[in-house]
């Protein structure tokens, strides 16, 4: 039997307590973790333009974006996210992959949820309808309904458990987004439900960012 797989996705800034949440989530469900860990190709295409430039939130310093400095900084908040998931991973005694990829962030995280997804996929989200979760599920659609992937997505919002169960029973294959909070992923009986699921799991941390690039 195929152990189960549950996404997370890895970016600079991450919370360690995000991180463990998604491990534990991990471990209830007898799943692997897999994070993943994007490099934005519309960012690095954006480096190598000539007016391209960065400001430190911290210092307000302005510097040219350098593309192959770019690639420098990647590779190092791509080995620090593995470093860490790695370790969350090993407090919560749960197995865990590490996987960089280049490209749309959405479509890549898709697309390592649902490696078999048919040209239809749902994005099930379990939220209050203003979540982070939901504004990047609401942009993934937007995003690839322009072509950046082949998928054609539809969004359904599920305001409990009750509905979440209801969505995951009719309907196309959906990928199930959650927010890394243990406000979301230790609600009581969401295991249960997605352990009698197929459904894969698309864990979304909040976004930190470091700089302004302009």
């Amino acid at each position: 039997m195929t152990r189960r797989r549950i996404v997370v996705a890895l970016e600079s800034g991450v919370p360690d307590s995000e991180l463990e949440a998604a491990a534990a989530f991990a471990r209830s469900l007898d799943a692997e973790l897999l994070g993943l860990f994007v490099e934005d190709l519309d960012l690095l295409r954006f480096a190598a333009l000539p007016f391209a430039h960065e400001i430190g939130v911290a210092s307000a310093t302005r510097r040219r974006l350098d593309p192959a400095s770019l690639e420098r900084d990647l590779r190092a908040h791509a080995a620090e996210a593995e470093r860490r998931l790695a370790g969350a991973a090993a407090r919560e005694r749960v197995p865990s992959a590490f996987r960089v990829a280049r490209g749309v962030a959405q479509a890549e995280l898709l697309a390592a949820a649902a490696e078999s997804a048919s040209d239809v996929l749902r994005l099930l989200l379990l939220g209050d309808g203003d979540s982070p979760a939901t504004r990047w599920a609401e942009e993934a659609c937007a995003r690839l309904a322009q072509g950046a992937a082949a998928w054609r997505l539809d969004l359904v919002l599920a305001a409990d458990l009750a509905e979440l169960g209801a969505a995951l029973q009719g309907g196309a294959p959906g990928v199930v987004v959650l927010r890394a909070d243990r406000a979301v992923l230790a609600q009581r009986g969401l295991p249960d439900l997605l352990r009698a699921s197929a459904a894969p799991v698309l864990v979304l941390p909040r976004r930190a960012a470091a700089t302004r690039r302009a």
